[in-house]
């Protein structure tokens, strides 16, 4: 093949001979194509698994897939021959069409009345909360205690053993659920899942709002991001929150630097700022990049006039108005439910939940015995978030583009890390990097007072600002577990299967201990066992013995690995890891 059809060149201006073609300049028109080619691709993924399930069930929805991939077939042979530029946007649309028929088709397969509405408790907890709030009563400070039942969904454990049976979202998710249940004025079957279906929706809205926003050569991005990758259609069809702030950042970052220019917020500052306290009022993480993003505008005003004043001045008219909607939307659940409405919408931040994730804390969970400071991840991760807020502060030039990025990497430290921080938002890493004019960075004003001057100071703070998370992480991962166990785990008779665990259970420390119990054969802990002998609290430099009897059917051992007795205490929160002794 010839350089020309590689780089999409004109045929009079061929490339150098003694350039490789693959070393060939890539030209934007190939760009795009390729990226509109990749748009196509990702939407294959699944479809055969979906045809094939449903060609004996519902065969509307096996032809359905059918089509959809014939349609896909096609595309990609339109894309790779599109003549330029405007027959590629006209695809681009095509595709996104294809990737919107393949969620609604998606949402019918997920869904149905022999289908349970929920998996995770994120949807379910939004039910239960709306539930009661339809039928009169309250949202927060509710124990909902028989969601795992109804749902029959695991529920999140606890540093205490107990589970997270209250709500601990902003309200957002539940106003818009609340007139779809029993109690509404339009309730739906039971097995529909309409927390689910809002998220879906909001999905859909993101991605068109994007394709609308992206600039042209990139808006296959959107169907990407949104609409090809596997884990945004099964987190949004179980109803996870977040996804109902995605439509609101992305107007939001879609030109977040112009907010404020001049001294005035106009009607697109104030859209902005009405949507940043919808999606505050969605979910937390959008409160993290709100700090983030006051900050960036502040910066960007105090260099744009000079001048404090100014500056401070359009900074926090933006800020009052983005409480005021905020406050507004939370106005009905703050009225009926009173002081619990705080505590409330900072549960998932407060609660003590039970270590899970991809970072830092899997060091205590799988490579050593525990550790005795269990809390001081998540402190590590508070510690590099204010750093990276500093940071930002120092080099906003450098760091201003990637705004929309910068809070998550905090989260990695967490005593929790899981992955739904970081993925699904990558679409508004996109938006924030390619709808703002790079060079508007350079004008931000930068701290340079007194030693910043400098450029060996400057040099010698990236690692200053981090010393403060690293020392937390290493205390944390170094601290012993003040606990010393011994496990042994009892068979069902004629089964390899337990039933039964004894464990001898020494507090080496100065402080009484309460012990919860969960066992782990892979990357998730297993609470269901009940105390049948024991303490409640073992006291200091204390020994006893404990036995636990398990609830449901018995566990099978891991047959590839050792199977772990966990043993967590809250306040202070540690864990502790013993490898179960089996009898053969």
């Amino acid at each position: 093949m010839s350089t020309p059809a590689l780089t999409d060149r004109p045929a009079d201006r061929p490339a150098n001979r003694l350039t490789p073609t693959w070393a060939a300049a890539v030209s934007p028109t190939l760009a795009h194509r390729v990226l509109s080619l990749l748009a196509v691709v990702v939407l294959f993924q699944g479809l055969p698994t979906l045809l094939r399930d449903e060609a004996a069930s519902r065969t509307y929805l096996s032809a359905g897939f059918g089509l959809l991939y014939g349609a896909l077939l096609l595309l990609a042979v339109l894309v790779a021959v599109a003549r330029g530029e405007r027959a590629l946007r006209r695809l681009d649309v095509a595709v996104l069409l294809a990737a919107l028929a393949r969620l609604a088709l998606q949402t019918v397969y997920a869904t149905g009345s022999g289908a349970t509405p929920y998996h995770d408790d994120e949807g379910a907890l939004v039910t239960m909360a709306a539930r009661s709030l339809a039928a009169g009563g309250h949202v927060y400070g509710v124990h909902f205690t028989g969601t795992a039942k109804l749902f029959q969904v695991g529920m999140t454990p606890l540093m205490d053993g107990r589970t997270a049976d209250t709500f601990g979202y902003p309200p957002l998710g539940v106003l818009l659920t609340a007139p779809f249940t029993a109690h509404g004025p339009l309730p739906p079957a039971a097995w529909v899942p309409v927390t689910g279906l809002w998220c879906l929706g909001a999905l859909a809205v993101t991605a068109l709002l994007m394709f609308r926003l992206l600039p042209a050569a990139l808006r296959p991005g959107a169907t990407v991001l949104l609409l090809g990758v596997s884990w945004m259609f099964a987190y949004a069809r179980e109803g996870y929150p977040v996804f109902l702030t995605l439509p609101f950042l992305v107007v939001v970052l879609a030109g977040w630097t112009r907010i404020g220019a001049g001294g005035r917020l106009a009607r697109g500052g104030v859209v902005s700022a009405c949507c940043l306290g919808a999606a505050d009022a969605a979910h937390q993480l959008a409160w993290f990049l709100s700090a983030f993003l006051l900050v960036g505008v502040l910066l960007l005003r105090r260099g744009e006039f000079g001048r404090w004043r100014p500056a401070l001045a359009v900074t926090a008219r933006y800020a009052a108005l983005t409480a005021g909607a905020f406050l507004l939307l939370d106005l009905p659940v703050l009225v009926r439910d009173g002081r619990a409405w705080l505590p409330g919408v900072l549960t998932v931040l407060t609660q003590h939940a039970s270590p899970q994730g991809l970072g830092p804390v899997d060091v205590s969970l799988w490579l050593t015995s525990g550790s005795g400071s269990l809390g001081l991840y998540s402190t590590a991760a508070a510690a590099a978030l204010l750093a990276t807020l500093v940071a930002l502060v120092l080099w906003p030039g450098r760091l201003g583009p990637a705004l929309a990025l910068l809070p998550w990497p905090a989260f990695f430290l967490s005593t929790r890390s899981t992955e739904t921080y970081f993925v699904l938002l990558t679409p508004l890493w996109l938006v924030a990097l390619a709808c703002n004019e790079r060079a508007l960075f350079a004008t931000a004003w930068a701290w340079r007072t007194g030693p910043l001057r400098r450029r060996a100071v400057r040099l010698a703070l990236p690692p200053l600002l981090a010393a403060p998370a690293l020392a937390l992480l290493l205390v944390a991962v170094a601290t012993p577990p003040p606990l010393r166990v011994t496990a042994t785990g009892h068979h069902v008779r004629h089964s390899a299967a337990l039933d039964r665990i004894t464990a001898t259970l020494r507090n080496t420390g100065d402080a009484p201990l309460v012990p919860a119990f969960a066992t782990g054969v892979n990357a998730w802990l297993d609470f269901d066992w009940r105390v049948v002998s024991g303490p409640h609290a073992l006291p200091p430099h204390g020994t006893a013995v404990y036995v636990l009897r398990r609830l449901g059917p018995p566990l099978a051992p891991n047959p590839a690995g050792p199977t772990w007795l966990r043993v967590l205490t809250d306040g202070p929160m540690t864990l502790t890891n013993q490898r179960l002794a089996l009898p053969r």
